[in-house]
């Protein structure tokens, strides 16, 4: 029986998705906003923090861009 439980767990784990780093999530922010979202309905997703991460490095990319689009520089 624990090793039923074991390899159920095992399939289960195998059939995720992988988790996601908060580069991946910067680079997509779509994604970053919908797994925050998710998380903060109570969701649990292992890449929660990572979203969040993501979402705040893109947001912080984008006032860099418009910081340096204000100023002149390429």
């Amino acid at each position: 029986m624990k090793r039923l439980v074991g390899l159920a767990g095992l399939l289960a784990a195998a059939c995720s998705s992988p988790e996601r780093t908060a580069a991946e999530f910067a680079a997509d922010p779509e994604a970053a906003v919908k797994t925050v979202a998710e998380c903060d309905r109570g969701a649990r997703h292992p890449d929660c923090l990572a979203a969040r991460e993501g979402m705040a490095e893109a947001r912080r990319r984008e006032r860099m861009d418009a910081y340096a689009r204000t100023i002149g520089e390429p």
